[in-house]
């Protein structure tokens, strides 16, 4: 028998083999847990390698395209890590004495397996000593400060994620107490089964403390020799002779990209040219050209509705110094441009047409990042804009002054805004034969908020707040009393609370759980709705709120007619809000996503008109692409329960009439 032919035969059978090894393969059809009391199954089919095999849709969609996912095959192999993995997780959780055990059926007919864990738990240990060593020669400020932020509970149970936090936190706190070199070396858990306790050692190194030298700068690009280094110093607002602060250095980034000055700019301690405790900071920043021309494409959910349009802007940096930025910009944009009759637009397009809805407007702004020596951000702001929506349109020109403050990151709330505005509105009701109302306006307003979310475009825990306050008029009332003067206007103040909140629903946090809950009330205490402007009432429907129902489609029943009953003309919009959503949102992938949602919510004139049967109620489906600038989406939403003839969806014989299809940049909350 030759050589040729045994390598031949050798070759056939391994071949074989194979195939008759991929024949062979099995799905895993399902994974259950038994015996796990404390953590969800959810939760440990997270931990192990083993995964249950794909939706069979994703694995066609998967089968030709690079969407979906590969079917999920049974390895035995792979059983004995899985247990290793489920017992380093039951240690990293305080239970010491887990036990883990696996068995499996095999379903011939079908190639399907299923996998079953066993688990006994047994008793979890508590925390015993824990010893922060190494910060003995702290002084008292610093200590009380790390043991402000470390809070531990002797009856609480063992977690090796909360030591990990806890020792980030003691790391933060030197850090920004002066503490430049400071280290974690090591941590140390012994493990007392009979007392059924975890003692805890963390071990750091604390190096000595460093007040800071000096600000160096080395500035490059077209545009550095238009800016000065004492004004650079002044703007990052870094003070010499304090002690090193990492987080101080983090906000002082922001303030010199806030100016738009830079292409990139990178601020950090120079540790390498540090004497007698002292250590320079060094700002390394390229300058880009001090005058820009460019135009836009506009994308955004104005007015909780899809817009897309067109602009173009000029900035002038360091506009008479001090970093001042000037901008003239120019946009217009078209709502729901889906929805429009776009053939006929030229046709068609006047100014009484209904078809195309949009906005049109002009802003000239002046900014400046560092105000009265401190971190003050203030703007000034002079504006025109026309908005022509279906039942008005409005035509409003104004002035703005604001200012951004900067809030230190221990307080509760972290951000604070206000600003003052003088606007005019020209508003022309369609519904009233084009009657038109001029409305103008003193506005004295503050945004105060707080956030703790973890990402600006996918959000997977945490949670943001804000409080939006405004008050109009008292400041002409006032002059006009002063001039003994007869005040025709009103005057009227504005809440509107927002909050959202979201849960991670598993270790990777692909799945994640998402509320919000949206509260508004206008109130003319002097006078009444009819002096309120249009854009200062509420509206529900559209992109970002209600989404069965078309951008601000949901407002107050009558509301742009006579309502007698309180003495109103001339309005629309109303002056009570109530809005809640609730989505679970699943990323696919590092682009795709998809959310299931639920919302409700309306205006009414006044919040003692409210009423729960009221309420708008839509759920549907939405599909998300994730990139680099923001998610871009498309939610299906059904009226669930529309208050108008108060029916639910499955009172309507053609559901599908009860859709609408919404576009949105960014998540609806």
């Amino acid at each position: 028998m030759s050589k040729k032919f045994l390598i031949l035969l050798f070759c056939i059978l391994i071949s074989d083999a194979a195939l008759a090894q991929q024949r062979a393969r099995y799905e895993i059809n399902s994974i259950e847990f038994k015996g796990n009391n404390t953590f969800s199954s959810s939760s440990l089919k997270e931990v192990i390698y083993s995964q249950e095999t794909p939706w069979w849709f994703w694995k066609f969609l998967h089968s030709f395209s690079s969407l979906g996912k590969e079917p999920s095959y049974f390895d035995s192999s792979v059983i004995a890590i899985d247990l290793t993995d489920l017992k380093d997780f039951y240690n990293d959780n305080g239970f010491f004495n887990a036990e883990f055990s696996c068995s499996y059926k095999i379903d011939t007919a079908n190639k399907f397996v299923d996998l079953e864990y066993n688990i006994n738990e047994n008793s979890s240990s508590v925390y015993g000593k824990y010893i922060l060593d190494g910060l003995k020669l702290l002084p008292h400020d610093v200590l009380s400060s790390i043991y402000d932020e470390i809070k531990i509970d002797t009856a609480q149970r063992y977690s090796k994620g909360d030591v990990e936090k806890n020792t980030a936190k003691v790391l933060s706190v030197l850090l920004n107490n002066g503490y430049l070199f400071a280290k974690h070396d090591s941590t140390i858990i012994v493990e007392d089964t009979l007392q059924k306790k975890a003692d805890v050692n963390i071990y750091f190194t604390t190096g000595g403390r460093f007040t800071i030298d000096t600000v160096l700068i080395q500035k490059s690009g077209e545009g550095a020799k238009y800016v000065s280094e004492q004004l650079l110093r002044d703007i990052s607002g870094i003070n010499t002779n304090t002690f090193y602060d990492q987080d101080e250095l983090r906000r002082s980034q922001v303030r010199l990209y806030r100016t738009g000055l830079f292409d990139s700019a990178i601020l950090s301690a120079d540790d390498e040219d540090t004497t007698d405790h002292k250590v320079p900071i060094k700002l390394v920043g390229s300058i880009g050209l001090m005058n820009e021309l460019s135009p836009e494409l506009i994308l955004n959910n104005q007015q909780n509705a899809f817009n897309i349009g067109l602009g173009a802007s000029y900035i002038r940096k360091n506009f008479l110094g001090q970093a001042r930025k000037l901008t003239i910009s120019s946009t217009f944009a078209v709502q729901d441009i889906f929805k429009a009759d776009i053939p006929n637009l030229v046709k068609h397009f006047s100014y009484k047409d209904t078809t195309l809805l949009g906005y049109v407007d002009s802003h000239l702004t002046i900014e400046q990042p560092y105000l009265f020596n401190k971190p003050i951000f203030g703007s000034w702001e002079t504006y025109a804009k026309i908005d022509k929506q279906s039942t008005y349109n409005n035509t409003v020109y104004g002035t703005a002054f604001t200012l951004d403050f900067e809030l230190p990151t221990y307080t509760f709330f972290n951000h604070l805004s206000t600003s003052y505005t003088v606007e005019q509105s020209n508003e022309v009701y369609r519904t009233l034969n084009d009657s038109l109302s001029s409305k103008l306006i003193s506005d004295i307003a503050a945004d105060i908020g707080s956030s703790t979310a973890d990402n600006i475009l996918f959000p997977t825990q945490g949670y943001n707040l804000s409080f939006h306050i405004e008050e109009a008029n008292s400041i002409p009332y006032l002059i006009s009393k002063v001039l003994k003067q007869n005040y025709t206007g009103s005057l009227f103040y504005k809440i509107l609370i927002s909050s959202s909140y979201y849960i991670p629903l598993d270790n990777k946090k692909n799945s994640i759980a998402a509320f919000k809950l949206k509260i508004g009330n206008l109130h003319p205490f002097y006078g009444n709705f009819s002096g309120v402007p249009i854009n200062r009432t509420f509206y529900a429907g559209g992109s970002n709120s209600v989404r069965a129902w078309r951008s601000n489609q949901l407002v107050p029943e009558g509301s742009d007619s006579v309502l007698s009953i309180y003495g109103v003309t001339n309005v629309t919009g109303g002056g009570f809000l109530l809005e809640s959503s609730m989505e679970y949102r699943y990323k696919l992938s590092d682009s795709f996503g998809t959310a299931l949602f639920t919302d409700l919510g309306n205006t009414w004139l006044r919040y003692d008109q409210f009423r729960f049967d009221g309420l708008a109620v839509a759920a549907g489906i939405g599909f998300r692409y994730y990139t680099a600038v923001a998610p871009f989406r498309i939610d299906f939403g059904f009226k669930f329960y529309d208050p108008h003839d108060q029916r639910f969806i499955f009172q309507h014989k053609v559901v599908f009439k009860q859709l609408e299809i919404q576009f949105g940049i960014g998540e609806a909350f």
